[in-house]
């Protein structure tokens, strides 16, 4: 069923109830919804924190080069490794102690292109006060030099780093684009922007979208994509705070993916969709909960009738009463 709560200042949220719920951020439409919106919340807690204290933010990008042909394993593995090189050692204490670093949330993008799978970076680097791009940048070439080592070793390469390797942006801390860059970055972390609204640049697809297409075309090479995706995206993790981030912005526990996913947040059930159109509906269930939410239940039930989905419409306080099936 399609579920929409809004909060005190009228803003919509749409999710789905009466499914099993799996947990997984990387290969469930459901799921990852889910578990966006909670990572969502828990970045603007943290974002809210810094702003209070004074501090401020930058987003520093981080990728690798990659051909078509390459392996998810290996690029998705070097760049793990990457980033390990980049949070460990003794260079971390002096960086933070020198640059004011209170902490950082890392996020994990995937897309897919004619060059094959693209993995790369996103992270937010907090600190205790204002502080320039031109020094955010220098740290962002400190921990650049020990991504691309790492990378190396692990028999891959960043592009330079002033040619892509490295991007380094200062984050606007009123609150509205506090609240812009949780949602960019929650967004991110079920590729929600690729597999609905738009595709990424360059005619890179995000998973999602490899999967609206699978089912669309029944494509093999679409098809054997989303299978590789399953397999190496299962039991990575899209979002990690640096140890004490959190607590020092004294933000709740953090709960596991599977624990968000079986969490009911309640809100009223406004449409209920037929189980023999599940199939068809989803590679497309981004869609219509960006619908439902910027548009309302009325659309959503728009969306699916004009889509041939079968779908009933809910009544408070009595069974579902069924709807136009297209």
């Amino acid at each position: 069923m399609l579920r929409v709560t809004t909060d005190s200042e009228g803003n919509r949220r749409a999710g789905v109830a009466g499914l099993q719920s799996c947990g997984s951020p990387w290969a469930c439409p459901v799921c990852s919804r889910k578990i966006a919106g909670q990572r969502s919340d828990e970045l603007r807690e943290v974002l809210a924190a810094v702003a209070d204290a004074g501090g401020s933010v930058h987003l520093l990008t981080f990728t690798t080069r990659h051909r078509a042909g390459q392996s998810l394993a290996e690029l998705w593995n070097g760049v793990s490794g990457g980033w390990r090189a980049v949070t460990s050692g003794r260079a971390v204490e002096r960086e933070r102690a020198a640059f004011g670093v209170l902490g950082q949330v890392r996020v994990v993008e995937v897309t897919h292109g004619e060059n094959g799978w693209h993995v790369h970076v996103h992270v937010l680097v907090a600190f205790d006060g204002p502080l320039s791009r031109e020094m955010a940048q220098e740290l962002g070439g400190a921990w650049f030099g020990r991504w691309e080592r790492a990378l190396v070793r692990k028999g891959l390469a960043a592009p330079l780093e002033d040619r892509g390797g490295l991007d380094v942006r200062p984050v606007d801390m009123g609150t509205g684009s506090l609240d812009a860059v949780a949602e960019y970055l929650s967004k991110i972390t079920c590729e929600i922007t690729g597999g609905s609204a738009k595709e990424g640049r360059r005619g890179n697809r995000s998973p999602f979208a490899i999967l609206r297409d699978a089912l669309d075309t029944g494509l093999a090479d679409d098809v054997e994509l989303w299978w590789e995706w399953e397999q190496v995206s299962r039991g990575r993790r899209q979002v990690a705070w640096s140890k004490g981030f959190r607590e020092w912005a004294g933000a709740r526990r953090e709960l596991t993916d599977e624990e968000i996913a079986e969490q009911d947040h309640g809100g009223e059930d406004v449409l209920a969709v037929e189980p023999e159109s599940w199939p068809a509906l989803r590679p497309h269930l981004a869609e219509l909960l960006d619908v439902a939410e910027r548009d309302g239940p009325a659309a959503a039930a728009e969306w699916l009738t004009a889509r041939r989905i079968g779908w009933f419409r809910c009544r408070r306080g009595t069974r579902p009463v069924a709807g136009p099936s297209g």
